[in-house]
């Protein structure tokens, strides 16, 4: 169960980082609950049953002393990626490595959201979940808002 994963965190941060708290509601999102923007709440409680085929959507964080961390990740249950689950990873993988590349001291914020956001609506063009329209006018009409809802 989805559960699983968070009481494996939070084991695993009091015993190895004597961390006592979590730095907010552990996310532990598979299947469908992944695309849940802050899944994992009293009304969305992290009790779904894996699956075998389920990609792992984590997102959690543990606080020592006033200090919190903040740790997301996806990997598919079974340990195999399918190939449209590889295909959405790379894409997300490709956004942060093209966001890394203009990081620089002084780049604006919304410059690398928008990197991101290209990076993302070109996979999703490659894949073919988005078809009508070129990158520039996709970008432009704001259809990656609808990928990346929560920004970057």
């Amino acid at each position: 169960f989805e559960y699983e994963f968070e009481a494996k965190f939070l084991y695993e941060i009091y015993r190895k980082g004597g961390c006592r708290k979590c730095a907010y509601n552990c996310i532990g999102a598979c299947g469908p609950n992944g695309a849940v923007l802050h899944y994992g709440h009293a009304a969305a409680p992290n009790d779904r049953e894996l699956q075998p085929t389920d990609m792992a959507l984590l997102d959690m964080g543990a606080e020592y002393h006033g200090y919190v961390s903040d740790i997301t990740c996806s990997f598919p249950v079974g340990g195999k990626f399918s190939e449209d689950q590889r295909a959405i990873y790379q894409g997300v993988l490709n956004a942060q490595r093209a966001v890394l590349d203009i990081m620089v001291p002084g780049t604006p914020w919304i410059e690398c959201h928008k990197v991101a956001t290209r990076e993302v609506i070109k996979s999703l063009l490659a894949i073919g979940i988005l078809h009508n329209g070129t990158e520039n006018e996709i970008f432009e009409a704001h259809v990656g808002a609808v990928f990346l809802p929560h920004g970057l």
